[in-house]
C-alpha cells in the first residue's frame, strides 16, 4: 500500500482538537512545574530528552519503511503494525513537542517567536534538494 506523505496522517486514529497550540504550551508549562523538571533539570539536560525523543520517533519512522529520496512512504504490509507505527510517530512527534515547549521556558523563550524567528530566517531561502535534503545557496 503507498501513500503520500499529506496523507499520511490520515492514516492515525482521529483526535478531536479541542485545544489551541497557546493553551496545550501553557498546560505543558505547568506539568513540568508540577514534576519539578524546571527546579531540577537543566537545558542541557533536556534538550537530551528531546534527542531520546527525536530517536524514538526516527525508529518508528523506520518501522514504516520510509523509503530514502524517494517522496511517497512505503507502509508495511500488516495493518496492525502500521497503525502501532503511526501511532509511535505521532506520538514521538507529541513528545518533542513536549521536550522543545520546556526547553524554550527554561531559556525564557516561547516557542511561538521561536517558530516565527525561524521562519523569518528561511522564508526567501533559495536552494535546491540534493539526496532528499534541501540545501540552502
Amino acid at each position: 500500500m503507498r501513500g503520500t506523505s499529506r496523507n499520511l496522517s490520515q492514516r492515525t486514529l482521529p483526535i478531536k482538537m479541542n485545544k489551541k497550540y497557546e493553551e496545550l504550551t501553557e498546560l505543558v508549562i505547568e506539568w513540568a512545574k508540577e514534576r519539578n523538571i524546571f527546579a531540577k533539570s537543566s537545558p542541557i539536560s533536556q534538550i537530551g530528552k528531546t534527542q531520546e525523543e527525536l530517536d524514538e520517533t526516527l525508529v518508528a519512522l523506520k518501522r514504516l519503511n520510509v523509503a530514502e529520496n524517494h517522496p511517497s512512504f512505503e507502509f508495511v504490509d500488516e495493518e496492525e503494525e502500521q497503525h502501532l507505527a503511526l501511532f509511535e510517530t505521532k506520538d514521538g512527534i507529541g513528545d518533542m513537542l513536549v521536550t522543545i515547549i520546556i526547553l524554550a521556558e527554561m531559556v525564557g523563550f516561547d516557542t511561538v517567536e521561536c517558530l516565527e524567528a525561524a521562519y523569518n530566517e528561511i522564508k526567501n531561502r533559495k536552494g535546491k534538494m540534493v539526496n532528499g535534503f534541501f540545501v540552502k545557496e
